[in-house]
């Protein structure tokens, strides 16, 4: 009796903490057609389209088509092969940096991550964006404006993330139809009163932007939802379903998204994809959709962010999303009321991205499929990144720590080549290549040991 009240307990402790501290049991899982519909819903959205748009402003239509496809292959590697280890260890993505980085390092990268992209900063510019698109909707209304419609906004997000995971799976079963339908209305539209697809070939952008430029920018507006698939993938009831969900929804949705985003700029010539798409006659109907997915998308930033939160200091996962979704609003709001409906803020924040976030997803991969399998010889995938009672575990990974400073340097100060894919490959080989270093000097790249005695993590 008293084992089937301790079950109870725990089962109403995760109501809405969804884990956020400990592998997610086998019963709380999820097939493929789950995950990826979650995956294409919360990645897929309308910050996919803004970002076509912004290559529309600087790319002509055949450059873009080589960037997106060449990004694309870059996010479906990287992204396959973390959504795999989700799925191995059960983990959110800030619980598994604790194997690379250290528990410590773990902690202090996953917060440096959210506050610059996903928990904070994404949540903050997607918030931003909403509240252009209302502005547009509804405009000469102070309570529409940019800054004001980012602040409710922002709180409607906030009470959709505290239920979490769960929202986001119910969401994903209508929210996808709604973005397909909405860029294929406007592909349409664009062929049959825009002089057809000659018209979009032959468009030239009204500003400039270099190719390489543009591959990056394609790698970093999807880098941080590459990093966090995890975050995701870990409800996956096999490797094998999260790396086919995430191929499946990187190659069939986001260059269709994002090239049609691309096209409709392109043609009407349009600053901002919204007003691109109200030019064409799409109407108020097909804005509200918009909408829509952005309040998804952001659920899902905000989600993330509630993880990270938790793993560096514990707490209940939704209290940490009403933390991080006051500060982003209020960084959204101020973004609103100075910037307005200006692009520029975007722009930068997806080009910072591609510069330095990759880094962390070549050290994942490398110390999950190369650090722990060859030089620890866990040949078992399920006991790589599994946190056992009574073990030794380690605050500090000095290797992971190095190698995650040396590919955000090389990322950001390189300017030769692609920076995000330069990013990419120096945390893939300098973290293994540090480790092995180490570990030949007799010495062990992890330090200031802690036990874990079972349980919640801290």
């Amino acid at each position: 009796m008293a084992g089937k009240e301790e079950v109870g307990k725990n089962e109403e402790k995760s109501k809405y903490d969804d884990y956020s501290l400990k592998e997610v049991p086998k019963h709380s899982r999820y097939g493929f057609f789950n995950i990826f519909l979650v995956f294409s819903s919360v990645y897929g959205a309308i910050a996919v389209i803004w970002g076509g748009g912004a290559l529309g402003y600087g790319l002509t239509f055949s450059q873009a088509v080589i960037a997106v496809l060449s990004g694309t292959l870059v996010l479906a590697v990287l992204g396959s092969l973390i959504a795999s280890i989700g799925a191995y260890s059960g983990l959110s993505t800030y619980v598994m940096w604790r194997h690379p980085l250290g528990r410590l390092g773990g902690k202090i990268a996953g917060f440096l991550l959210i506050s610059i992209t996903t928990g904070i900063g994404w949540y903050a510019v997607e918030t931003w964006l909403f509240g252009i698109v209302i502005s547009e909707i509804f405009p000469n209304n102070p309570f529409f404006s940019v800054g004001v419609a980012s602040i409710w906004g922002g709180i409607l997000m906030i009470i959709m993330t505290y239920i979490g995971y769960r929202m986001l799976s119910f969401m994903s079963y209508f929210t996808i139809p709604f973005h397909i339908w909405l860029i294929g209305i406007g592909i349409a539209i664009v062929l049959s009163l825009k002089g057809g697809f000659t018209a979009v070939v032959s468009a030239t952008p009204t500003h400039y932007m270099s190719l390489l430029d543009g591959i990056s920018a394609i790698i970093g507006l999807y880098s941080a939802g590459t990093i966090i698939s995890s975050d995701i993938s870990r409800f996956s009831k096999s490797a094998k379903d999260a790396a086919s969900a995430w191929i499946s929804h990187i190659i069939f949705l986001y260059p269709f998204l994002i090239l049609g985003g691309v096209a409709i700029v392109l043609v009407t010539g349009s600053y901002l994809i919204t007003n691109a798409m109200l030019d064409l006659g799409m109407g108020v109907g097909v804005l509200l959709i918009i909408i829509f997915g952005q309040f998804i998308i952001n659920t899902d930033n905000l989600y993330s962010g509630s993880l990270s939160l938790v793993n560096l200091y514990p707490m209940r996962r939704e209290i940490a999303s009403i933390i991080n979704g006051i500060i982003g609003t209020a960084i959204a709001a101020f973004i609103g009321f100075i910037a307005g409906s200006s692009i520029t803020p975007f722009e930068d924040f997806i080009s910072l991205l591609g510069d330095f976030l990759p880094a962390m997803g070549g050290i994942v991969i490398a110390d999950f499929f190369i650090v722990r399998k060859y030089f620890n010889k866990m040949n078992d995938p399920y006991k790589r990144y599994q946190f056992t009672p009574g073990n030794v575990y380690y605050n500090v990974n000095i290797a992971g720590v190095l190698a995650l400073a040396l590919g955000s340097i090389v990322g950001f100060f390189i300017n030769l080549g692609i920076p995000a894919v330069n990013s990419l490959i120096t945390g893939l080989l300098t973290y293994p290549l540090l480790y092995y270093l180490i570990k030949s000097l007799g010495k062990n790249p992890e330090i200031l040991p802690y036990n874990y005695e079972g349980g919640d993590l801290k």
